[in-house]
């Protein structure tokens, strides 16, 4: 009833069906991981905070990276090492059998990249989420990827992608001389940017939002894509129930405080 009331296509900010906004920061990290890939650099670790984007960035690399000579496959949020085997063999068109144990997953796997090899393609794995890999024995499994296809004219690239947490532990930390990349948090121009963008892709090209309106959710927010998804969801929801034809202000300010989103 709220997309209706707005003139709407779709949830704007539904993560599944909302574009990626070309950002400067997000642009800039969608080519780092693209110049990695074409450099043929085997390993490369992306790693940011939570809500930032890293997802969206890696789906956007991802998609500019498929082409006839290329071969990708991903695993998000991986269960364990077995899960993870099998997600990237299936990708890559093996047949894993249902419930395959580590070892199994791990010689389809094997099996998909020789064939890859032997028609001459560039296979890219990735894997989002890799700290939900808890068990030190998969943690074993996830590095052991970079040796899949030791075969010198194997060509393979790895991309790993972590939530950084608080407290991260020491044997998650990048090496020095790994591909470090950031996603910093969003200024108040690009703040508006992007919520417009999503916005008219869900076809509403109308000012939607006060000036003020886009400073508090910048605010609210910090910056963070996630949270800004979110406040701007209830406040499009909000604003329809009380029949506004402008979200201003104070109603992002209401809908943070109902959310219990800290200043």
């Amino acid at each position: 009833m709220w997309m209706r009331y707005w003139k709407l296509d779709r949830d704007p900010f539904d993560e599944s069906t909302s574009p990626f906004v070309p950002l400067q920061a997000h642009q800039e990290a969608v080519a780092r991981l693209t110049e990695s890939i074409q450099s043929g650099r085997r390993l490369t670790r992306f790693q940011e905070r939570a809500g930032m984007g890293k997802s969206r960035v890696l789906a956007e690399t991802l998609n500019a990276m498929r082409g006839p000579g290329r071969r990708v496959a991903r695993s998000t949020s991986p269960l364990d090492g077995a899960s993870l085997f099998a997600d990237l063999a299936a990708g890559l068109g093996s047949r894993v059998p249902p419930g395959a144990s580590r070892a199994v997953a791990w010689r389809c796997l094997g099996e998909a990249l020789r064939l890859c090899r032997w028609q001459r393609l560039h296979v890219v794995l990735a894997i989002d989420d890799c700290q939900d890999l808890g068990d030190d024995s998969d943690r074993v499994d996830l590095r052991r990827l970079a040796h899949a296809d030791p075969h010198p004219s194997a060509r393979l690239s790895i991309l790993q992608v972590f939530r950084e947490p608080d407290d991260i532990e020491e044997s998650w930390v990048a090496d020095p001389w790994e591909l470090s990349i950031a996603l910093p948090a969003l200024l108040r121009s690009e703040c508006e940017r992007y919520v417009t963008a999503k916005l008219e892709a869900a076809g509403r090209p109308e000012p939607t939002f006060t000036p003020r309106a886009f400073h508090r959710l910048h605010a609210l927010s910090e910056g963070v894509p996630r949270t800004l998804d979110r406040l701007a969801d209830l406040a499009l929801m909000a604003g329809a129930a009380r029949g506004l034809e402008i979200i201003p202000a104070e109603l992002v300010e209401g809908v943070s405080v109902e959310c219990r989103i800290a200043l």
